[in-house]
């Protein structure tokens, strides 16, 4: 089997929750992604659905590398992308996209499931 194009493995997100004004400490945290793993081959599209806070969007924008993650690695084409640098990251951005979807306007109620999912 080929090598993958984008390759995710173990990625985790996780928010500090703090207290305090001058001396913040952590007093736990948010869990928003923990433990995502998936491989991406050559002509595949990769459709990330659940429920809302579920870290759909959270995975999305570390793809994309607008959040640092916690623990894991992204890569894509071979590269971990979470150690690029700011030129490197924008060749590659050019060629990773998020497209977020309005649930409102994409379904309509004339349509089967399968018609609109294909």
């Amino acid at each position: 089997m080929p090598e993958p194009i984008l390759e995710v493995k173990e990625l985790v997100k996780h928010y500090p929750l703090t207290q305090g004004i001058l001396f913040k400490r952590q007093i736990g945290a948010v869990r928003a992604v923990d433990g995502v793993s998936f491989d991406l081959h050559q002509g595949e599209t990769l459709g990330i659905v659940g429920e809302s806070g579920c870290g759909k969007s959270t995975v999305a924008k570390m793809l994309v590398n607008l959040e640092r993650p916690t623990a894991g690695t992204i890569s894509y084409k071979g590269e971990d992308i979470t150690r690029l640098s700011a030129r490197a990251l924008k060749a590659v951005r050019r060629n990773i996209q998020m497209v977020f979807q309005d649930p409102y306007t994409s379904l309509n109620p004339r349509m089967t499931v399968g018609d609109i999912i294909g």
